[in-house]
């Protein structure tokens, strides 16, 4: 593994570590159990081939679940946004204004989630487009 590639593998297992550990309250301890993992997973891979296949399936599968949640959050959130473009009385060609005004995009599937939930945010706590426009 080069080491860019295992610098960042150690901190994003390092940053896993200290979410689902409470008892891990230290980056330091933190980076150091991560590391200690992955410098033993060559050997259990080879010892165990078994293993790897089977955490290959599950880090797939988990990967899968996660793309459809997204997926589906995102298109509840321009859900939301089309009824609350509605309620404010937007034209699309508004919306595409806004959105190329905050954002530098001209469509919301342009946005990350997190941005298309601030817009719908935005949305929300307006009663009217000229609100939005002065913020």
């Amino acid at each position: 593994m080069e080491n860019t590639a295992l610098t960042q593998s150690t901190r994003l297992l390092s940053d896993y570590i200290k979410t689902q550990i409470p008892a891990i309250t230290s980056d330091q301890h933190a980076e150091t159990l991560a590391a200690q993992i992955i410098a033993g997973l060559p050997r259990l891979f080879t010892e165990k081939p078994e293993i790897f296949s089977s955490a290959l399936s599950m880090a797939r599968a988990k990967q899968t679940t996660t793309q459809l949640m997204i997926s589906e959050n995102f298109n509840d959130l321009i859900n939301q946004t089309n009824a609350e473009m509605r309620r404010l009385g937007w034209t699309d060609a508004q919306g595409r204004e806004h959105l190329h005004k905050f954002y530098s995009v001209r469509s919301r599937y342009s946005l990350s989630l997190d941005q298309l939930d601030n817009f719908l945010l935005q949305e929300k706590g307006c009663k009217r487009i000229e609100e939005i426009h002065n913020h």
